[in-house]
Order: structure tokens, then C-alpha cells, then sequence
């Protein structure tokens, strides 16, 4: 027997994983899987690491201090090479997030994925939605 197996083995005793797998296991993926409104989520996820990796190349330049922030934009926007493109791509991921975000609540709600047993899937979702919303103000 290998490491992981036995590791399995021994939590499985005391959590009963396979209890806790068995729905996970038995998942039916809804018929409209390959329509427009299935990938909602995903373009969401994907703007969002856009955000998370152009907001890090956009942190090397920026200095948040009241005298130096806009000194400091224009130089990203002038200087850095590529810097416009990357504050850009930032911006436009960012009001792009929040719209796919709605389109994506309002395929939920049309298609009615909320309900059981996806109860608190919508509710993470509209906490995330939240968040998105709060950071962007």
C-alpha cells in the first residue's frame, strides 16, 4: 500500500470521507452546460486573476501617499514600458468583472441554479458579488 492510500485510509476512519464524496460523485451537470450562460462563472473567475495580476505589476510602480499618487500613475501611464496596456487591461477587467458578475447572478436566478441543493453556492455568490461591488467603489 502506497503513502496517500494509507493517509486516506486512516482519515476515512475517523471523517468518513466517502459520506462526505458520495454527493460530489453523483453530480448531474445540468442540460444547458454548453449554452452562453454556463461559462458566465468562468469569465468571472478569469477577470478576476486578470485583476489580481495586473494590480501586482501595477503595485511595483504605484506609491499610495497623497503627495506621490499621481506622479506616480502618470509615470506607470508615460514611462514604464507597457505600463498603459497593463493599467488598461486593469481598468477594463475591472468593469468588465462586475458586468459579466450581474449577467452571471441573472443566469442564476433565470435558470433557477439556486435551489436545492445549491442553496449556499448562491449565497457565496452573492457575497462575492458583494465584495466585487465594495471594491470597486
Amino acid at each position: 500500500m502506497n503513502a496517500p492510500a494509507i493517509i486516506r485510509g486512516w482519515l476515512d476512519e475517523r471523517l468518513d470521507l466517502d459520506e462526505l464524496t458520495e454527493p460530489l460523485k453523483t453530480k448531474t451537470v445540468p442540460q444547458h452546460r454548453h449554452s452562453h450562460w454556463y461559462y458566465l462563472g468562468g469569465i468571472t473567475l478569469f477577470l478576476f486573476a486578470i485583476q489580481v495580476i495586473t494590480g501586482l505589476l501595477l503595485l511595483l510602480y504605484y506609491r499610495p501617499s497623497t503627495k506621490e499618487a499621481y506622479e506616480s500613475v502618470q509615470f506607470i501611464t508615460n514611462r514604464v514600458q507597457f505600463g498603459w496596456l497593463v493599467r488598461s487591461l486593469h481598468s477594463w477587467s475591472a468593469n468588465l468583472m462586475i458586468f459579466v458578475a450581474f449577467a452571471h447572478m441573472f443566469s442564476v436566478a433565470f435558470l433557477r441554479a439556486y435551489r436545492k441543493p445549491r442553496e449556499l453556492t448562491w449565497i457565496t455568490g452573492m457575497v462575492l458579488l458583494l465584495l466585487c461591488l465594495g471594491f470597486g467603489v
